[in-house]
């Protein structure tokens, strides 16, 4: 995995002063939280009132709101290349680290917690194997929302229309009430939306109370807004752990960078629209060395993965699709920022570095034509 060639030794303050300055990173608004574990994972808390970007002002912030940090997530949010077993084997990890951290923070008790899996991207985040690892089984429910219109990098408008074409609820016990875990992305939180809708309405069915929802993955910003209103509508806690940052969102509701120039904002009016997310100072450093910025991290999530569950079968992930929508993206990112006052020769060789990755990657899977 690569770091920056010429910069290895680190960046200097200036320049990441100048950042955050420059993008309105919020990188005070956290605590580090005492974690041991033996994965190299960190954990902090995020402390709302220091928070200080304009655009979150007026985001509902749930009161438990945390973010992990382990290399592998810096990895995978920096480096769309980054697919299939390789991929896999980060997730594992991380879902190991992830199980650790929620169950240190809110104590998990497989008799009354259950894994919400939200097809087809919730199983790539490999939570459920973590917390197998550390010795707690669960019990799965599925679903899967739908979108009507092709969704890629586009989650508003008339391509938001989502409809549910599976579910399985046949895990989810009468009578109880429980803590309801869900790994999946949350970007601009329209399929969380339907998704504990749906739940709500089949615990009312089996007069089941769901005392709180623990999110977990790449999470936005705006989408906290969106859970915390589901929160409040059906009285219950959520909370939010979040792995690496609480991501920026572009204006198409898709693309979660934690900084950089909202790529579709300037195809569609010609304009710049910097944005930055959440992220805890004592990481920063590490994801400026290696993001190319306004980079979508989690990508095109389901297709970066071996093989998904569709909920009748595991179906192969379009790996080479995401790998030809990253290259483009990528590239088309360095054409819009490379002429900014901002941009420095380090911010150059992230860009050239992942686009000969992601054609290395490409090479792999079909003749070189397509490179030409």
């Amino acid at each position: 995995m690569f770091m920056i060639k010429n910069y290895k030794s680190r960046l200097n303050q200036t320049d990441i002063e100048e950042i955050i300055n420059e993008f309105k990173l919020d990188t005070l608004a956290t605590k580090k939280v005492a974690f041991f574990n033996n994965l190299g994972a960190e954990l902090f808390k995020v402390e709302t009132s220091k928070i200080k970007n304009p655009l979150y002002q007026s985001v509902k912030y749930p009161r438990e709101t945390y973010i992990l940090y382990l290399k592998e997530i810096k990895e995978i949010a920096s480096f769309p290349h980054l697919v299939g077993e390789e991929l896999n084997k980060k997730c594992l990890k991380i879902g190991e680290a992830a199980a650790l951290a929620i169950n240190k923070l809110w104590p998990i008790d497989s008799e009354d917690a259950l894994l919400y899996d939200v097809l087809r991207a919730g199983p790539g985040y490999r939570l459920y194997e973590g917390f197998q690892k550390i010795g707690i089984n669960l019990s799965k429910i599925k679903i899967r929302p739908h979108y009507k219109l092709p969704s890629y990098r586009h989650h508003n408008g008339t391509s938001g229309q989502l409809e549910l074409i599976y579910e399985d609820f046949k895990n989810f016990d009468e009578n109880k009430k429980i803590t309801v875990i869900k790994p999946d992305t949350e970007a601009s939180g329209g399929t969380s939306k339907i998704a504990i809708e749906r739940l709500m309405k089949v615990a009312q069915q089996k007069n089941t109370k769901i005392k709180a929802i623990i999110c977990t993955g790449f999470i936005s910003n705006p989408s906290l807004n969106v859970l915390q209103n589901l929160a409040e509508k059906y009285a219950f806690q959520v909370k939010i752990l979040a792995w690496g940052n609480l991501t920026a969102l572009y204006s198409n509701g898709y693309d979660m960078p934690l900084y950089g120039i909202d790529e579709a904002y300037f195809r569609a009016t010609g304009k710049i629209r910097k944005i930055a997310g959440i992220i805890p100072q004592e990481i920063l450093e590490e994801y400026l060395l290696t993001f190319p910025p306004g980079s979508d991290q989690p990508g095109d999530w389901s297709a970066r993965q071996t093989y998904v569950d569709n909920g009748l079968e595991m179906e192969k992930g379009d790996i080479l699709t995401h790998l030809k929508n990253s290259l483009k993206f990528i590239k088309s990112l360095y054409e819009i920022s490379k002429n900014e006052g901002w941009f420095k020769n380090w911010h150059k060789e992230i860009f050239e570095r992942e686009i000969e990755e992601l054609k290395k990657q490409l090479i792999k899977r079909q003749p070189p034509t397509y490179l030409a």
